[in-house]
């Protein structure tokens, strides 16, 4: 898609009523991003982007750094008064059902509120959630992988590629099966996968991509270190995953890109039917495993759609994460997402077949 139909597409997309998204005047503005967390970096750095007038107060929850809270104003809209900009990223799934069916959230600032918007790397269908009450609109692409920790998981050096039905094996046979059956040095050992849970994108994604549908294996570990089989089916963030990698000899663990940690580290991502990932490779299709970040609200006329103050602060945050200026410089972005204006795929539902734009 180009850039001038992508903000197009915003512009409808964002269009209160077919009005125009006139300021109300005197009056505080506050928007809450409940959703994913796959690009909570860019969140962040774009939400103090915007708030030009001044950040008055940053609250980050101490139990779970992916809810805070920034309070400042935006400097040429005074009408906006003091803006307040939530995040609980705690799972794409539970954003969507949240938005949906208007059950409040927990802020940074204790309060309980309905979120205004879902931001998730999922689409709502894929997770069982009708997509009609939503306005949709796509910001950019999010790949995930399947990593590994060298420096702990010596047998692992040589497993560099997944198939899909190894793939799939992992999901559903960890704990079990040696690193000789996807390419390792050993038929003696046992290797463990440490995943997300089902609340999460990286999950959908990774299991629409790899057509796994059975009961997950994962793994988490004791107060001794061990590793146990996880409870939970998956752990809540891609920081977890890493801490896990980081203690579990012969894992393998799945992240959003944004998630991998640096090489120098010994950690390496792991081809998946013979192609490594690379943005590249993700802009012209050949690597499946991605998803499209995706900010979805309810549409004009029902119960918790955005107010025309509230669309005001989502289009300036949105214009701000889809800015190619932005895309195209920050470390943030780049190695980690990938431009929808450098596509030259694009598929139709979670997983699904990806089709050329450009023949």
């Amino acid at each position: 898609m180009k850039t001038s139909s992508l903000k197009q597409n915003i512009l409808a997309g964002l269009a209160f009523g077919g009005l125009a998204l006139a300021t109300q005047l005197h009056a505080d503005t506050t928007v809450f991003f409940g959703g994913g967390n796959a690009s909570q970096s860019i969140l962040y750095d774009r939400v103090t982007n915007i708030l030009t007038g001044g950040i008055s107060k940053v609250i980050i929850s101490p139990t779970n750094s992916t809810v805070r809270t920034y309070v400042g104003t935006i400097a040429s809209q005074p009408g906006l008064g003091t803006v307040t900009i939530h995040f609980a990223l705690l799972g794409a799934v539970g954003g969507f059902q949240d938005v949906a069916n208007q059950s409040p959230e927990w802020t940074a600032t204790t309060n309980s509120l309905v979120p205004t918007i879902a931001v998730s790397s999922t689409s709502p269908e894929a997770v069982g959630i009708p997509p009609a009450p939503f306005t949709q609109v796509k910001t950019l692409i999010v790949p995930f992988v399947f990593i590994k920790n060298t420096n702990l998981s010596p047998n692992l050096i040589t497993v560099s590629n997944l198939t899909q039905r190894q793939a799939a094996y992992l999901e559903g046979a960890s704990g079990t099966l040696p690193s000789a059956f996807f390419g390792g040095s050993s038929a003696g050992d046992i290797v463990y996968l440490v995943a997300r849970n089902t609340a999460a994108a990286v999950r959908t994604e990774i299991d629409a991509n790899i057509y796994f549908t059975g009961t997950i294996s994962s793994y988490t570990t004791n107060a001794l270190g061990q590793p146990i089989p996880d409870a939970n089916g998956g752990l809540a963030n891609g920081t977890a995953v890493v801490n896990h990698l980081k203690v579990i000899p012969n894992a393998i663990g799945t992240v959003a890109a944004q998630d991998f940690p640096s090489t120098t580290a010994g950690f390496a991502t792991i081809a998946y039917e013979g192609v490594p990932f690379s943005i590249t490779n993700v802009e012209t299709g050949s690597y499946p495993i991605w998803g499209y970040e995706r900010w979805a609200f309810l549409k004009t006329g029902q119960t918790g759609a955005p107010s025309p103050n509230q669309l005001n602060v989502i289009t300036n945050l949105l214009s701000a994460v889809t800015n190619a200026t932005f895309q195209t410089s920050s470390v943030l972005f780049s190695n980690k997402f990938a431009r929808l204006s450098l596509m030259q795929v694009d598929r139709s539902s979670d997983g699904g077949p990806i089709t050329s734009t450009i023949y």
